[in-house]
């Protein structure tokens, strides 16, 4: 975590109670109104560690977060992998959860987490369903440790994990919001999971209402985000991948997200960029 964490509201829960740390990523001035309009529920073993970057001076707490179960720290760093991991290295429960600030819980589907830990003891990194994009999900519960469903990508907020298991994996911050190469950093972190030989496993349970649109269901337009979907092509699948990048391209054109000949230019760019070496190196970053 880079820099000091100034704690604005002390843990209230002692850390034996809680199993379960939902780790909200927030930023900006209004960073915590917007935590605050999520209308957190309260669940008998859920806290919720707030990482608020580019905070206000003098700030003051909006009412809905002054409880117990919520924590907020003011963090220095920049991006959204940062502050994902700034979350990481401030959570003390067993289990954790990602989140951003643009989501709706239920206290069933905060349970359901926990349920799927407990009950899937070997399971280090768990998967769920969101209410939002209309994401193309297995049918059926399935172990991903060794191989990705097809047509299965993973959003931030919809990856939770036992926070033992990932004390030496981190989000790479020259990717995701913010960042260098301005997406794919929640794939990314999967990939290194299962690099790493983590038990990954998807259950077909939602869990959580996304209210935007994220950045993979929106047209491509920032040639970051581009340069990052072809690095983690060559990252993935080495330099025999390369045939997907035109793939990729023409996809993404054919859905209306991208000019052809503009994707295939800036995914080249990000096949070949320096942030490839930088992530497999990954001793700048693991080491956060």
């Amino acid at each position: 975590m880079r820099g000091e964490s100034a704690v604005m509201k002390n843990r209230g829960n002692d850390d034996g109670g809680r199993i379960l740390d939902v780790l909200i990523a927030t930023h900006g001035p209004s960073g915590l109104e917007r935590v605050a309009e999520m209308a957190l529920p309260e669940v008998a073993g859920v806290g919720y560690v707030v990482t608020w970057q580019l905070s206000a001076k003098d700030s003051v707490i909006p009412a809905a977060l002054m409880r117990r179960d919520i924590e907020i720290h003011k963090v220095d760093s920049v991006g959204s992998s940062s502050n994902h991991n700034d979350g990481i290295a401030l959570s003390k429960a067993p289990y954790c959860l990602f989140a951003d600030n643009d989501l709706d819980y239920t206290a069933e589907g905060l349970m359901a987490v926990m349920d799927s830990f407990r009950s899937h003891p070997d399971v280090d990194i768990a998967t769920f369903r969101h209410d939002g994009e209309p994401v193309s999900y297995p049918a059926d519960e399935i172990d991903f440790t060794d191989r990705m469903p097809k047509g299965y990508s993973v959003a931030t907020y919809e990856i939770a994990a036992r926070r033992e298991a990932i004390k030496d994996i981190r989000f790479d911050p020259n990717f995701g919001v913010a960042a260098p190469l301005a997406a794919i950093e929640d794939g990314l972190f999967i990939h290194d999971c299962r690099r790493a030989g983590l038990r990954c496993r998807f259950f077909p349970v939602t869990i959580v209402t996304h209210k935007g649109i994220s950045t993979g269901y929106r047209k491509i337009t920032d040639c970051r985000v581009a340069m990052a979907e072809g690095a983690y092509i060559r990252i993935a699948y080495g330099w025999k991948g390369y045939p997907r990048v035109p793939l990729f391209a023409w996809r993404a054109w054919r859905s209306g997200r991208m000019s052809l000949v503009w994707g295939i230019y800036h995914l080249t760019r990000g096949f070949f960029s320096k942030y490839v070496a930088l992530h497999r190196s990954a001793q700048s970053w693991r080491s956060c």
